[in-house]
């Protein structure tokens, strides 16, 4: 049986506690655990180049239309990276020794580096390799940040954002009543609906918990100034459309463009949760 825990006004008769504590601690453990070597392509599978290979050559015999190939040298080591999709569709004369990127800290990533901070740099460092200790073990670019272990750290992502925002409007609204008037009567009355099933079910939390990420953003931009409610609420219109192409398994990634946007929208996800944060240590509602 759940040991009941009265917190007083909107939120007493709950049954299991909130996002509150150690929220910034959580998620940055989770995310640490969530390691881009779990998304690498293996170095064996890797499809490779030589700088004296002429460059029409090595296009052709990439029928896999890779984007970026290493390029290792007589020895079998890895000297650079050939950007092989700048020269697709093209007469391009010359060897791959001619316009190869030597290898330099950019195209380095540890294998132990998290999905996170890859992503949020992926779209200006679009390919780098993996390396264990002193050796290369993979490759990941930015072509796979529609794979399993990234939607899972996105997801993450967006939950933090989300679970900052509910603890946002309760500092912000002690009593639902006062943000249910910022919705719509039919949003309203089906948070309502929600909120009384639960109840009945003797598993009533909190009515906050029964609104949608869309609920919460009209209710943290609706009575902020022009034009910062404007650029808010069309910042977090575009976190909401990546959570749902996430959460239910769409594609979000499938064009260089495209993925490219995942990028900046993890960038200005994980400011605006830092900055939610720092509303909510000013009062010493979060840690």
């Amino acid at each position: 049986m759940a040991t009941q825990i009265s917190f007083g006004g909107d939120m007493g008769n709950r049954w299991a506690s909130g996002g509150l504590s150690g929220t910034r601690d959580v998620f940055r453990a989770l995310h640490s655990g969530l390691t881009v070597d779990l998304i690498a392509t293996p170095v064996h599978e890797l499809k490779t180049c030589t700088p004296h290979e002429l460059i029409s050559d090595v296009l052709q015999h990439n029928p896999e239309d890779f984007d970026f190939l290493p390029v290792v040298d007589e020895t079998h080591r890895f000297a650079g990276m050939f950007h092989a999709a700048a020269h697709r569709g093209r007469r391009t004369l010359g060897t791959v020794w001619q316009c190869y990127v030597p290898l330099s800290e950019d195209y380095l990533l540890g294998a132990d580096a998290s999905i996170l901070e890859f992503v949020l740099d992926a779209d200006e460092k679009q390919c780098r390799l993996v390396i264990s200790g002193t050796k290369v073990v993979g490759l990941v670019s930015l072509s796979d940040l529609q794979r399993l272990p990234v939607r899972a750290a996105l997801f993450a992502l967006i939950t933090g954002l989300e679970m900052t925002m509910a603890d946002l409007i309760r500092m912000r609204y002690p009593e639902s009543q006062h943000w249910m008037r910022v919705l719509t009567s039919g949003r309203q009355a089906k948070i309502e609906e929600e909120r009384k099933k639960a109840k009945s079910d003797d598993g009533y939390v909190d009515t906050l918990l029964f609104t949608q990420f869309c609920d919460k953003r009209e209710i943290l931009t609706r009575e902020l100034a022009e034009p910062e409610g404007r650029a808010l609420s069309a910042t977090l219109e575009s976190i909401e459309a990546l959570r749902n192409s996430v959460a239910h398994a769409n594609e979000y990634a499938s064009s260089p463009a495209e993925a490219k946007n995942v990028c900046k929208i993890a960038r200005e996800l994980l400011h605006l949760t830092d900055h939610f944060q720092d509303q909510l240590s000013a009062t010493g509602l979060a840690k």
